[in-house]
């Protein structure tokens, strides 16, 4: 699996064309989010989020947790 906060949004990239299209393109991107916000915060989930366009797609944004 990538690494690096570009190799993870350019898979989110190459992904995004088949939402609802492949079977598993979904759980994909899902899982790549999990990776950037774990690893990179979810300030960086936030904006590939936005940048790909993927409310549309039906993810949402989420807010830092309260520290």
């Amino acid at each position: 699996m990538p690494k690096t906060l570009e190799e993870l949004r350019e898979k989110i990239e190459d992904e995004v064309p088949y939402v609802d299209v492949k079977p598993y393109s979904h759980n994909i991107i899902g899982l790549l989010l999990s990776q950037i916000a774990k690893e990179h915060g979810r300030a960086e989930a936030n904006k590939a989020i936005e940048d790909f366009g993927l409310e549309e797609l039906g993810w949402s944004k989420r807010e830092e947790p309260a520290e």
